[in-house]
């Protein structure tokens, strides 16, 4: 490996970057950077060479960026020749995967694709997966290749050659089976879905949500978050309601949006709708606060202690009681 001053104009930044935010909010990493006279760049980019005399990033893809956002016209770079597409994989995804802001869905697209690779590499299939990684595509794309690719011949995920724990092992990554079982469900959402929700922010509840809904379904709501972002905190209570069959999913947004509903309407209206809807409306009404419940309590526990009851101010601590009281009596 050697360090190589190289411009800008010739670096090329790859779709395998498991990162799908890389040019976002660089202001900050711009102004970081120092000079291009007199750098502050601790770790500079790792690159590797392609045709015609072009380097494209493995990683440190944002510190690029930021140095072409402040006007740089070269960059110290670390230049790698020894790389395969698998190495060059596993680089992006151990720089990236110990960020804690990593969006959930490039963070399970980029494990799932790193655990299939060893699956795949175990069943003598690597040159045809060093063949699917070397492609300048979407990981989704990537990672729908590599599941094709492991079902034609005869694998299956119930039964790993390699293991998750295998893999998160050798990744460096501490990951009950339970979180993992939980990322891996946001990848329910279609690919095509997944591309236009990348910048609402979604916490990982909110993109299983959607992945529970129908293609169709997921489509259509994420034209409407991204129409209308607010909607992003109630994801979960539209997606749980149109998967329960108490509303359709214009009724479940017409909800969300505040407008008039069947649920909405006088009594002589409630009485018309079947009594297993309603039944399950107010199951899941009494769900949610059932969980803000949850949430409010193990709160207090960490902000004042386990015994909160008696060590919240006295002003406070009335109110605490009387919802108590109310849940106890529930």
């Amino acid at each position: 490996m050697q360090i190589q001053t190289i411009p800008l104009s010739k670096i090329d930044y790859s779709s395998g970057n498991p990162r799908s935010d890389a040019d976002a909010d660089l202001d900050g990493m711009a102004a970081s950077l120092g000079t291009e006279k007199r750098p502050m760049l601790v770790n500079p980019p790792l690159v590797q060479r392609t045709a015609r005399g072009r380097y494209r990033v493995v990683a440190g893809e944002r510190r690029a960026r930021a140095a072409t956002l402040a006007g740089w016209k070269a960059l110290p770079c670390q230049v790698r020749d020894d790389l395969d597409a698998h190495a060059a994989h596993r680089l992006r995804v151990v720089e990236n995967l110990h960020r804690r802001d990593l969006n959930p869905l490039d963070q399970a697209l980029a494990l799932k694709i790193s655990w299939l690779t060893a699956n795949g590499d175990e069943l003598e299939l690597k040159p045809r997966i060093e063949e699917i990684l070397s492609k300048e595509i979407p990981q989704a794309h990537i990672l729908a290749e590599l599941e094709s690719l492991l079902e034609g011949s005869g694998f299956a995920a119930t039964h790993p050659v390699v293991t998750w724990d295998e893999v998160l092992n050798r990744l460096g990554v501490e990951m009950k089976p339970a979180s993992r079982k939980k990322l891996m469900r946001v990848l329910a959402v279609d690919p095509k879905v997944q591309e236009k929700v990348r910048d609402l922010n979604l916490t990982e509840a909110a993109l299983r949500s959607i992945g529970t809904l129908e293609a169709g379904e997921q489509k259509r709501l994420a034209k409407e978050l991204n129409k209308n972002p607010e909607l992003t905190r109630k994801v979960r209570r539209i997606a749980r309601v149109v998967r329960a069959g108490t509303h359709t999913l214009d009724e479940a947004l017409a909800e969300a949006q505040g407008q008039v509903t069947a649920e909405d309407e006088p009594n002589s209206a409630q009485a018309n709708i079947p009594e297993d809807e309603r039944m399950t409306s107010y199951v899941i009404q009494l769900l949610e606060a059932a969980t803000s419940a949850q949430q409010a309590a193990d709160g207090l526990r960490e902000t004042v202690g386990a015994e909160y009851e008696t060590t919240l101010p006295e002003a406070w601590r009335m109110y605490a009681e009387e919802a108590l009281k109310i849940l106890r009596a529930i």
